[in-house]
């Protein structure tokens, strides 16, 4: 202290008050920088030196953080007025399924308490079987349904910020009791169907031996198109079946050789030598129905025929990888537009009906198959263009247990 005070030219008294001075000054600094933390405002402290410059950048973020936190707070708002007016149930969880937020809706679908519930797991207070196992297994990549309050309700949750869920539900008992009616309309118009169509096609039968030359054309064209009306109520039939069945066993493992050797083999008695028919199968591993995969594979190889010129190649053949299996029908036929390949299975849907009719499709084929290949957890993958034939392949995944 001495040295600096004859560096300085002032006296060790003069020299400490300065020093003293300085500390005060930084404590006064320091207390109303404590002042301004413990209730910050616009309004930052003004000092000199190092402390204005301190002050300036904690005013700067002070100004951002509110800026920032206003623009939270409008989507925060914004979010909740949309989800408010959602006619679907919507309640957000934290990590350990405990209910943060919900909206109105979710009071009249669950019957919550806004008091009461918040704070609440949702198994607690939703307890069907289907619900809680859903919840427990952690895989919502699907939606499940189940019945709730006499309601059938349809929910699934999304993943979303820090370890919180997103619960959407909505209410499909009329959607239910609509498809419900509509398969057993389509299921009992088509066996009403069924027998006078069966004694009309006796009849016409007889005509055909007995009518005269002239007259042939006519009943034979009545002939194919009672053929038809068979055909598309026989698969009506079985497109209602299908949609009936609620579950199928996935425990039972095929053979799938034998059932591919088979829908081959009926294959080439269609085909009567009209195309090059081809079979490459390998070992593949596929549980369910029997009888609806054989059903299935033969739908798409009997269109591969149908749809293919003569001459043509098809192709029955099968691959696996590390996902699973697949079993592929080929063709090098007509093939189909770009625009047509994602509304293919729909029901009668035809990409040309005129030349559908003059084949014998129905529209119902594909429809049935996606709908088997659904029940097997399994989907239909088609590539196709026009003058370059078109590939269906049917992938089964790999089931984990």
């Amino acid at each position: 202290m001495l040295t600096l005070g004859a560096m300085l030219g002032v006296t060790i008294p003069a020299l400490f008050l300065g020093l003293v001075l300085y500390v005060l000054w930084h404590l006064h600094n320091l207390n109303r920088l404590l002042l301004w933390l413990n209730k910050p405002t616009n309004n930052t402290p003004e000092a000199i030196g190092i402390w204005d410059e301190a002050f300036f950048k904690l005013h700067n973020q002070y100004i951002r953080q509110r800026s920032s936190r206003k623009k939270l707070t409008k989507v925060l708002k914004r979010f909740q007025r949309s989800t408010k007016a959602m006619p679907f149930a919507t309640i957000v969880l934290n990590s350990n399924n405990v209910i943060e937020w919900f909206n109105p809706a979710s009071k009249s679908l669950f019957g919550l308490r806004s008091r009461l519930d918040i704070g609440q797991r949702i198994d607690n207070l939703i307890r069907q079987p289907e619900f809680i196992q859903y919840l427990n297994n952690k895989d919502f990549t699907k939606s499940v349904e189940f019945d709730n309050q006499q309601k059938k309700i349809s929910l699934n949750i999304t993943e979303y910020g820090n370890g919180q869920f997103l619960l959407s539900a909505s209410d499909i008992t009329q959607r239910t009791k609509l498809d419900e009616m509509r398969r057993n309309f389509i299921s009992n118009a088509s066996h009403e169907l069924r027998t006078p169509i069966t004694v009309m096609s006796g009849y016409i039968e007889m005509l055909q031996d007995s009518v005269d030359e002239p007259n042939k054309f006519p009943v034979e064209k009545i002939h194919q198109q009672t053929i038809r009306m068979e055909k598309i109520i026989s698969e009506l039939i079985e497109l209602a079946k299908l949609e009936a069945t609620v579950s199928i066993d996935k425990h039972k493992t095929l053979d799938m050789d034998k059932l591919l050797n088979e829908v081959f083999n009926e294959a080439v008695s269609l085909d009567q030598d009209k195309h090059v028919l081809l079979l490459d199968i390998n070992d593949i591993q596929i549980t369910g129905v029997y009888e609806e995969i054989r059903i299935a594979i033969s739908n798409l190889l009997t269109n591969a025929i149908r749809y293919t010129s003569e001459g043509g190649e098809i192709k029955l053949y099968t691959t696996t990888d590390d996902n699973g299996c697949y079993i592929h029908v080929k063709d090098n036929g007509i093939g189909i537009g770009y625009e047509h390949i994602a509304r293919l299975t729909e029901r009668f849907y035809r990409v040309d009906e005129g030349r559908s009719r003059e084949k014998g499709g129905t529209g119902l084929g594909l429809a049935i198959v996606k709908q088997i290949l659904d029940h097997h957890g399994a989907t239909l993958h088609i590539k196709s263009s026009p003058g370059h034939g078109s590939e269906f392949t049917c992938f089964f995944p790999v089931v984990k247990h």
